[in-house]
């Protein structure tokens, strides 16, 4: 009987949402945007942040307005089981339950991270994902997604004057909301956090260490020493693992996984050739880590990394798009949108010396954890 139940209530379920499909126009809002010009309309979360975007002709300014204000003051999430238990679930099993990396990685960050929201990954668990209602995100969303808690940033052929009289009429139905900041501070790392997947796939060697967030002082450098360990063809550990041992055919390193917001990773992620082992990966990076611990890294390395800085930031800024991206970016991450304009700057003032003390801080085995997909052949 409890089964017969249960397939009812799921047949009741599936033939609801057949008929609120019936009351829906799918799409619409992109289809506005469409019809009057607009292109690039598209939406991203990742650890810190959800992000909407898109492009308009600038004497669209009024209905984009009136668009965003009325969708943010008042949305209606009208196909929330159909996107639920479709789009979202099939892109948890795509990218995280049927691929081995992502599945290693979701577990290396619940292990690298033990307490701060960095600890759970962005999609969120499959048990999590079919159990939660509309009513919860209404109410997720009805706290968070408030005036006081989102950034706008509009880069075009538009007069303040007019976004403003525009934001004020259209936006005002926006509550303004006081959502509580929640910040809990990772605990000292007592040993090294080491997690070894067996899995029917290639091997893949990654390491992160705990580096504070892109508002410390130190920030820049971390970005430095990443630069040279492992960022392009010219990087350490390319020159070393890829091309000079052979080892690898890929090896890179960034600062800020999986965010930039709160206290962070710097990580280091390589793919061994085959014939290699995650280990073997794992004591090739150790040694040029520490070879930076030691040694530092050399004037004409850190110059080659100011150099890149410069060329990126004035690349980031070609286009529309990549203006109000960055601008917006900066004044979410970092309270204002001018220290956009300080970037160059901060990594100008990075000395040989900082490298070398940052490098000390944090590559130590008590900061470190690691994560290897051992090679099981398949039964």
């Amino acid at each position: 009987a409890l089964r017969e139940d249960l397939e009812a209530s799921e047949q009741a379920f599936s033939d609801a949402k057949d008929v609120a499909r019936e009351l829906v126009v799918t799409n619409e809002f992109g289809k506005i945007v469409e019809n009057n010009g607009g292109n690039g309309l598209n939406a991203y979360t990742n650890s810190d942040v959800t992000v909407y975007h898109y492009n308009f002709p600038s004497n669209r300014l009024e209905l984009w307005a009136y668009l965003e204000g009325s969708r943010m003051a008042d949305p209606v999430l009208r196909e929330f089981y159909t996107e639920k238990d479709g789009p979202v679930t099939e892109e948890r099993r795509m990218r995280t339950d049927n691929n081995p990396i992502g599945r290693m990685i979701e577990q290396f960050q619940n292990l690298m991270f033990m307490a701060n929201g960095y600890h759970h990954s962005t999609i969120g668990y499959m048990s999590d994902i079919e159990n939660i209602s509309r009513e919860d995100c209404q109410r997720y969303y009805d706290e968070n997604y408030v005036g006081s808690n989102f950034v706008v940033a509009i880069a075009g052929d538009v007069y303040f004057d007019d976004v403003k009289k525009y934001a004020e009429k259209y936006f005002s139905d926006i509550p303004k909301g006081d959502p509580k900041p929640v910040e809990t501070f990772e605990p000292n790392q007592l040993g090294e956090n080491r997690l070894v997947m067996k899995d029917p796939s290639q091997p893949v060697f990654v390491a992160g260490w705990h580096i504070e967030n892109v508002n410390h002082p130190d920030f820049p450098t971390y970005q430095v020493i990443a630069d040279v360990l492992g960022q392009g063809r010219t990087s350490r550990l390319y020159k070393s693992l890829v091309k000079e041992q052979g080892i690898a055919v890929q090896a890179m390193s960034f600062a800020g996984f999986p965010g930039q917001k709160y206290q962070t990773g710097l990580l280091v992620f390589g793919i061994p050739v085959k014939g290699t082992t995650g280990f073997e990966i794992e004591d090739a990076v150790l040694a040029e880590v520490d070879r930076i611990v030691a040694e530092g890294i050399t004037a004409e390395e850190l110059e080659a990394v100011k150099q890149r800085t410069r060329a990126n930031f004035i690349r980031g800024l070609r286009g529309n798009g990549g203006m109000a991206s960055q601008l917006a970016w900066y004044q979410t991450y970092t309270g204002d949108w001018r220290n956009l304009f300080q970037e160059v700057e901060e990594i100008e003032a990075v000395t040989l010396e900082d490298v070398q003390r940052v490098a000390g801080e944090i590559f130590v085995e008590t900061n470190r954890t690691v994560g290897i997909i051992e090679t099981e052949e398949s039964s």
